[in-house]
């Protein structure tokens, strides 16, 4: 993890920086992928709930723990761009919206720390859940009672419940099988990796020919929107079945995603896409020299 640094943490609100993007994080192409963005978000929020967001500490209660069931991301497409070069301190400032009776809604805004320019932001919903019945756990009434209105001008506009969509059957497939450094720490495959495996596909589809527009690898194409729903979970050693199809020849930009095990739809995402690719890049130049 890059250096961070945290300004301010209360229940409701929360505020840290990182500095500077870690090597490890850049693709194939020398961008930052969606995947390793989702992961600093994760990051983010990892530490300030350490830190006292949320006021988890108050109420920690044996195999109760947090799942992901509803995000999104809408990034500016100089999140793309970012490089070992730039050097500034990228701010995350985290704020609880809604909390219902097993749920959570919050918002974390990713900011150029320097001039204070919003970057990208996650709307995340998490549901409290018992680790060893797998169903959730009902938040502590104080708790409801004292932040279950946080932010009654945003909270009924964002993560709205959707049906989940029909794969089309002309949709293209692929097989992948979930392996354990694709697992964290709630011994179950991590959202990131979902990502990743959307991603990975959506190249392939884009390769081969499948999607309309687009023809390079997915890396070079800045992520703009991703809309995920998690229904399910899997595990180490599970086959997966992911599908990806464009719903709209108009707005070719509009990718989605499914993933199922044993056939039951796990994770569906609604992504937009930069229209044109970004050239690749080498994140550090080598040159060769016969001096020792």
């Amino acid at each position: 993890m890059a250096y961070y640094e945290t300004h301010s943490v209360s229940a409701s609100t929360a505020s840290l920086s990182f500095f500077g993007v870690p090597y490890a994080d850049f693709d194939r192409t020398g961008h930052w992928p969606i995947w390793k963005i989702s992961k600093m978000f994760e990051a983010a929020r990892a530490l300030a709930i350490k830190s006292g967001f949320l006021a988890l500490g108050k109420y920690a209660e044996r195999d109760i723990t947090m799942v992901i069931v509803k995000q999104q991301f809408d990034l500016n497409p100089k999140v793309h761009e970012l490089s070992l070069k730039k050097k500034f301190p990228m701010l995350f400032e985290l704020k609880l919206l809604e909390v219902g009776k097993t749920s959570v809604l919050y918002v974390t805004e990713f900011k150029d720390g320097s001039t204070k320019e919003l970057l990208g932001q996650n709307f995340l919903k998490f549901v409290r859940m018992n680790s060893r019945t797998r169903r959730p756990f009902p938040c502590p009434e104080f708790f409801r009672e004292a932040y279950g209105t946080n932010d009654m001008s945003v909270r009924s506009e964002v993560l709205p419940k959707r049906p989940l969509p029909e794969i089309p059957k002309t949709a293209l497939k692929s097989v992948v099988i979930a392996r354990h450094s694709d697992m964290d720490r709630n011994n179950h495959v991590n959202q990131c990796s979902y990502i990743k495996f959307c991603m990975d596909h959506a190249t392939h589809a884009s390769l081969s020919g499948y999607y309309a527009y687009y023809t390079q690898d997915m890396c070079l194409y800045a992520p703009l929107q991703w809309t995920i729903s998690h229904v399910g979970e899997c595990f180490a050693n599970d086959e997966l079945h992911i599908y990806t199809w464009q719903t709209d020849a108009c707005a070719p930009e509009h990718i989605e995603f499914a993933i199922l095990r044993k056939d039951n739809m796990i994770l569906h995402a609604s992504t937009i896409f930069d229209k044109e690719p970004k050239k690749r890049r080498q994140i550090v130049s080598f040159t060769t020299s016969n001096k020792l």
